[in-house]
């Protein structure tokens, strides 16, 4: 169910909500930066209430440590290769588990991005490492680089109208049977085993800590069919947030009431 701020002002039904999931780019933060103070304070503050934050991205775990955990305080979960590993950041980091593609897997995904950029002429700004990234959970295709200027790569494909394209191209050379392949952050695309999504990854995490699925909110924008958030929105309530500031003035809103 989508939750609207009349349900986020709600006490009652907030006191049934303790975990709250999270998107990392565009949600929490702008596309591969580094979470602001004003967002990392709020959400320490709802940890210290009792809250538990998990944050699922694409992203790689050592580049989720820096974008979230260099600032947040207290105890928190983060779940990289959309939601393919998940790591304990209680002080000691402990990773509670990791299911990775096959190298047969990853051959076969990381040679149809080779021929998907040939094909359409897509040049990295970058290099071809930051580009067509194998993540061993995922694989992912950063158009222009996922180091490419943060303004260029919003601009690159704002409406998903290209990924849409290119998604389509790839549906036609890897067997959808096996792969996931969905749009993500500001210029990505996101290949995983198929039904290894978001909704996966939260209702994998539910089951690994016993924590009931109707005790989770989930944050995201790309909440859209064919966004890899969407997945989440069949299996927990959620709210579609357009940016990080959007998410700030939420997460404010549930830290006043508790």
């Amino acid at each position: 169910m989508e939750i609207t701020a009349r349900e986020l002002s709600n006490h009652d039904y907030l006191a049934t909500k303790k975990i709250i999931f999270a998107d990392v780019d565009e949600t929490i933060c702008e596309t591969c930066q580094v979470i602001e103070d004003e967002m990392a304070e709020v959400i320490s503050s709802l940890i210290k209430k009792g809250y538990i934050f998990a944050f699922i991205s694409g992203t790689e775990p050592h580049y989720l440590k820096e974008m979230i955990s260099s600032k947040i305080k207290g105890k928190h979960f983060l779940l990289p290769g959309t939601g393919t590993i998940c790591i304990d950041m209680s002080g000691t980091e402990k990773e509670l588990y990791r299911f990775s593609l096959t190298a047969e897997e990853r051959k076969e995904v990381l040679l149809a991005l080779q021929k998907l950029t040939e094909h359409y002429n897509i040049h990295s700004m970058t290099t071809k490492e930051d580009q067509i990234q194998d993540r061993k959970t995922q694989i992912a295709l950063s158009a222009i680089g996922r180091h490419a200027p943060t303004e260029l790569k919003k601009q690159y494909d704002p409406d998903g109208e290209k990924r849409k394209v290119w998604i389509k191209y790839l549906k036609k050379i890897l067997d959808e049977t096996k792969y996931e392949i969905t749009i993500a952050g500001t210029s990505t695309i996101d290949i995983t085993r198929k039904g290894l999504d978001k909704g996966w990854g939260i209702k994998q995490f539910s089951d690994h800590q016993g924590i009931d699925l109707t005790s989770i909110i989930f944050f995201g924008d790309k909440t859209y069919p064919g966004g890899n958030d969407y997945p989440a929105t069949k299996i927990v309530d959620y709210v579609t947030v357009k940016s990080p500031r959007e998410t700030l003035e939420k997460l404010r809103a549930i830290n006043l009431i508790n």
